[in-house]
């Protein structure tokens, strides 16, 4: 019931859940099958099951059977926390099956924990969940080695071997990023991620409230590059998530260790990413410093 197989140690429950098999992992868990076994990648039934639920959007055929089971995602995530899943087991490197292909949601998830995951779905009736069965709503990811990361902005300005952000440096599998960044829009800014990311029909604007004002989230927390959720939102053009974490005290003047402001992320920061006239005018008014270093125009 729990044997590893050879290749990345997945067992039967963790791979049941990967191919959306919801009603096979609850028959393996009500025959003892170990709820916390993990892959050699940490991949454990919890996140496996958070990660199929909202699988990016590919062009690629998928495993679909999780829209024919008798049983939902949140019941496998139920039956799971039951039977003493950690809701705190972290990945530990990047999910090489998330994506099919080629990536372009642009996030590194090592050390990802289900929470984490959970947020950067919008998911909040899982982020709920979660945290009743002892989830820790800070953890966040784990800075990869500087040759796997994808950088911010995707086109390195000329001095972009100086930090700019004053902030102290994080070394490699030091702390990335928070769920909150992960809600508001990581790796909007870096690329292609929207035509990819998956959420919860709720939308990231109330996972992002959600965090903040009932999980006590800092809206100005920092990713390891330095960016914050203003920037996120800013590269997705969302100024009802820009008011709103203004009001909550995030700052707008931040700059992130490559140099770019909120507005800058705004501005079109890499080929073929429109700028957001409207969110770069606010940005603007509320103080945050336009570079002109549109790269799109």
């Amino acid at each position: 019931m729990n044997a590893r197989g050879a290749g990345d140690g997945t067992t039967p429950l963790v791979m049941a859940i990967l191919n959306g098999h919801y009603d096979i992992a609850r028959y393996l868990l009500d025959h003892e099958a170990n709820p916390n076994a993990a892959s050699d990648g940490g991949v454990t039934a919890l996140y496996a099951t958070l990660n199929v639920q909202w699988a990016p959007k590919a062009a690629y055929p998928q495993p679909r059977a999780y829209l024919q089971q008798r049983a939902s995602y949140l019941d496998v995530m139920k039956a799971l926390i039951a039977k003493g899943a950690d809701p705190n087991a972290r990945l530990q490197r990047k999910i090489w099956y998330t994506q099919y292909n080629f990536d372009l949601l642009r996030v590194d998830d090592s050390g990802a924990t289900p929470f984490w995951r959970a947020a950067y779905a919008s998911d909040i009736e899982a982020m709920k969940m979660l945290l009743a069965a002892g989830a820790d709503p800070t953890v966040p990811t784990a800075k990869p080695a500087a040759n796997d990361r994808f950088q911010q902005g995707g086109v390195r300005s000329a001095d972009a071997s100086r930090d700019h952000s004053g902030l102290p440096p994080v070394p490699t599998a030091g702390p990335d990023i928070p769920p909150l960044l992960a809600a508001s829009g990581a790796g909007y800014g870096e690329g292609f991620a929207g035509n990819a990311h998956r959420f919860a029909p709720s939308g990231m604007l109330a996972a992002v409230k959600y965090l903040i004002d009932d999980v006590k989230s800092d809206p100005n927390a920092r990713d390891a590059d330095g960016n914050t959720a203003l920037h996120h939102a800013a590269s997705r053009g969302d100024n009802e998530m820009i008011k709103y974490l203004v009001t909550k005290g995030a700052d707008p003047k931040v700059i992130n260790r490559e140099g770019k402001s909120t507005a800058d992320m705004a501005n079109g920061p890499v080929q073929r990413i429109q700028p957001w006239p409207e969110a770069l005018a606010l940005l603007e008014q509320l103080g945050a410093v336009n570079h002109h270093r549109c790269v799109s125009c």
